[in-house]
C-alpha cells in the first residue's frame, strides 16, 4: 500500500502496487494528473496476547557495569 498526494489537486489517495511496479506511472484518481508524488507512510501493528519483556544485558554479554562500579566478575 502507497500512499500519494497530486500536485496538481493536492488530494491524498492510496494504491495498492506490488513491490516491483513502485515506479509506474500512478494517475489522481480526482483529477487525472500523473503529477503525484508518493509520501512517507506511517502504520501501526497491533497484537494479541502475550507480553514481550526485555531483560537488561548480563555478564556473560558484557554488560553488568554502572556508575558504582563494575559487576561482570572482573574483579574491577
Amino acid at each position: 500500500m502507497y500512499e500519494y498526494s497530486c500536485l496538481d489537486c493536492a488530494r491524498q489517495f492510496e494504491r495498492l502496487l506490488p513491490m516491483s511496479a513502485t515506479d509506474q506511472l500512478v494517475v489522481c484518481p480526482f483529477c487525472q494528473s500523473t503529477h503525484v508524488q508518493r509520501r512517507l507512510s506511517l502504520f501501526a501493528a497491533h497484537s494479541r496476547g502475550g507480553t514481550t519483556v526485555e531483560t537488561a544485558p548480563t555478564a556473560a554479554t558484557g554488560g553488568g557495569c554502572s556508575c558504582s562500579g563494575c559487576h561482570c566478575g572482573s574483579g574491577s
